[in-house]
Order: C-alpha cells, then structure tokens, then sequence
C-alpha cells in the first residue's frame, strides 16, 4: 500500500476504541467473540486438534489455548487457537473480505493481550482496529487465481492488533503493516479443495507473521518501503489502494459480516439453504430425486468434488453438503465424518448434482453470493428454490445474539456457552486479560 493509505489506516486505528462505538458495532464484536470462542473450543477438542496438541510443544506461558486449561507462550497460543477456529468451517467471515478477518485477528490480539495484562477494553479495541484494517485491505485486495483467502491480508490486520496493545505510534503502526504485508503467504485454494489440512494452519501462522511485523517495529527496525504494495498489487493480485479508505470511520466493516449454521466453506452455503428450502417443502422424497443442478457464482464453481475424501474436502464439496442438506436437513460438524462420507443415500445423491455458472447471480457479487437448486423427481417433475445470500449473513436473516448462543449450545453445551457469553458481555470490566476464567 502507498505510504498515504498506510498513515491513514494507522490514525484511523490509533482513534478506535471500544467505549466511544455506536452500541451496533459493540453488538457486532461482541456476537463475533462468542462465536470465535465457542466455535474455537469445539474445534480444539477435534481428533485433529488432540492430535496436533500433542505434538506441539508446551511451553508454559499467559496465552490461553482455548476450550482448554492449557497455557502457553502467544505464539503457541496463535498458531492452535487459529486452527481450531477453522477446523470445523464454522468461523465467522465477511463476504466483502471474501475470507475470515476475525479469525484472522483474535487469535493474536488475544494472545498478547494476555501477554501483556491489557484490560478488556483494550482488547476489544486492538481486535476491532485489526478487524478493520484486515477487511479493509481484503476487499480491495483482487486475488490471482487459485489463491485462497487464508494467510496473507490477514497478517496485516494481526499487526494492528498487536501493535494497538503496544501503544505503536502511528508511524509504528505503519511499519508494522508494511512488514507484515511482506510476510505473507501464497496459499493455494486447491489445498482445500482436496482436503490437506495445512490449509487449517495458515491462519495462524499469518497471526503469527503479525506478531513478528510488530516485534521488527518494537526492535526499531520498521519501515515503510511499498513493500505492501509489492506484495499485494503484484505478487499475489491486485489491489485498489485509494478504495482501502473509502468511508473511514463511518463504515465499521465487522457490522457487514457473517455468522455460519452449516460447517462448510460459505460458498456451500445458499446451496444448502436452497437444499433445505426444498426438502422442507415435503414436495419430494430423497430417494425418488433423478437430478440436483446448482446455479451459482464464478467463486463456488471449482467447489465439484464428488468422492471427498477427507473431512475437509467435504467441507469444500458443493455436492457433499447439498446431498447432507437434502438427507439430514442441516450440515452439522458430524456430517463430514467418515461414516457421512461413506453413506449410500448421500454418496448417491452427491453423484446427482451438476454445478453451473449464472450469470445473472454472478453479476450480483460482491453483495450478494447466491444459488439456486432444482431438484428432478423419477417422473421428470422439477421444483427450484434460490436464495440471495447464506442465512447468518448481515444482508440476509442475520443472526442474533441469542442466535449465536444456541450455536454455541450445540457446539459445547449450554453451562460453556452461558460462562462464554457471559465472560464476553462482561469484557469491558476486566483490567487484566491474563485473568479472565471463561476461556477454557
């Protein structure tokens, strides 16, 4: 980014702090927190989650690894905490961003807020100013292809974060920005696609890269160089950097995201509402359907595995999730397991669907990801249902705090979603992070 965007971007996150936000935005972080720490703590107790736990080294440290008693040193912190966020597809995310800023954010400003002993307040002001700053970029940032949106733009806002808890200057802030721009990673979306679980991984090591960015600037070795820029606007795609600040302050990107009910890629999703819509309407028997076509956007298209393999790449299969959806009328973290992916019906089902490109949907993007499903029964008969965006989206039958508790009752039972809840809503009492009790 130019060293103007920069400098902007770095006042404007010095200026945020939680006590001066309209109650909208204060809503908004708050039902993000107590989704990322449930979805988090129910991720954590994975098999895959264990199994890395236990290769991963225990150093003790402040930083809580969350849905656990475990502490450790922040980047320990980082690096589990971002991957159990992601492990079950159920992380927040903003469709402008077209990725996770929260995901990628909290992580890091949790764990040096811990570090540090900063107040609740100051937490929640470092992750909004991260928050911010991350979408910002994100949706401005065009992609090349087959780069997923995991790892890169993320790292910038974790330095924000990390820097706020620091009290950075903002020249400082936008050295650390700069720096973590160049630490970047190239992320190939394929990875995803055939289920790798390296792809679980890349948030945290880009919280981790924020972390890093912000310690270059603390040892008095920032800069601002376009470095930035190279990175984002060649390397890895292009970037629109007089956008970045459009609206600055009056816009609260974290107001504009979305909260999942399916535990799959969001591109999954408006199939799966269709899918659902259609099952609900009593008009078919599974067992009697002969076709499943998806009408959908150019970013849901390479989503066509029919044989997913892993839980992962099920998460990633259009046809998976719509065959669950049609069968099961929900797609629950359960349903990417191993027997999921082996039963007859929905392996049956999977075989069905086509995925096609709409133009007309397409041309609605970035506000809106929609798709349609039409189903064909054994006599030739079809029936479509076409939703506009996922259900949780803030455009489209956007979640409520109670909402997100219940999603948090199923996740990790309703006393850890109560105590979760209740830790959150009284963040702004707290004076020393490294205290707080609700978190494992």
């Amino acid at each position: 980014m130019h060293a103007r965007v920069l400098n902007d971007l770095a006042d404007f996150a010095a200026e945020i702090h939680i006590d001066t936000m309209e109650n909208r935005v204060r809503e908004a972080l708050e039902k993000n927190l107590i989704d990322s720490f449930a979805v988090a703590a129910a991720g954590m107790n994975t098999p895959e989650l264990r199994d890395l736990r236990k290769v991963w080294p225990q150093s003790e440290g402040p930083s809580s690894i969350l849905g656990t008693d475990l502490r450790s040193l922040p980047e320990t912190s980082i690096a589990l905490n971002a991957s159990a966020l992601c492990v079950l597809e159920l992380d927040e995310g903003n469709k402008y961003a077209r990725g996770h800023p929260g995901a990628h954010v909290l992580p890091a400003a949790l764990a040096e807020a811990q570090h540090l002993g900063a107040s609740g307040p100051e937490f929640m002001s470092a992750l909004l100013a991260g928050y911010e700053v991350a979408t910002r970029i994100a949706r401005n940032f065009s992609p090349r292809p087959g780069l997923h949106p995991h790892g890169h733009w993320g790292a910038v806002g974790a330095a924000v974060s990390v820097g706020r808890l620091h009290g950075f200057s903002p020249t400082e802030m936008a050295q650390a920005m700069d720096a973590a721009a160049g630490l970047a990673l190239a992320t190939p979306f394929s990875s995803a696609l055939s289920g790798s679980f390296v792809r679980n991984t890349w948030m945290g090591v880009a919280g981790n890269n924020g972390l890093t960015a912000a310690r270059i600037v603390m040892a008095g070795l920032g800069s601002t160089d376009a470095t930035g820029l190279a990175t984002f606007d060649d390397l890895l795609g292009t970037i629109e950097t007089d956008e970045i600040t459009a609206e600055l302050g009056t816009r609260w990107e974290i107001t504009g995201g979305y909260f999942k009910r399916h535990s799959s890629c969001n591109y999954t999703h408006p199939p799966a509402d269709a899918a659902i819509e259609l099952a609900l309407s009593g008009e078919f028997d599974p067992a009697s359907i002969s076709g499943i076509q998806v009408d959908t956007h150019a970013l849901a298209l390479q989503l066509q595995e029919h044989r997913p393999r892993t839980r992962l790449a099920a998460m990633f299969s259009i046809p998976h999730v719509v065959a669950v959806a049609l069968v099961k009328g929900a797609c629950r973290p359960e349903s990417f397991s191993p027997e999921h992916l082996d039963d007859p019906e929905i392996a049956r089902l999977r075989e069905l669907v086509s995925i096609e490109f709409d133009n007309q949907i397409d041309s609605r993007r970035p506000a809106e990801r929609g798709a349609r499903v039409t189903i064909t029964n054994g006599n030739d008969r079809t029936t479509s249902a076409q939703v506009p965006n996922s259900i949780g989206d803030a455009d489209h039958f956007p979640f409520s705090k109670e909402q997100i508790i219940d999603k948090a009752n199923a996740l990790v039972g309703p006393e850890r979603a109560e105590r979760i809840a209740t830790g959150v809503a009284n963040l702004r009492q707290i004076t020393d992070m490294a205290d707080v009790g609700f978190l494992g």
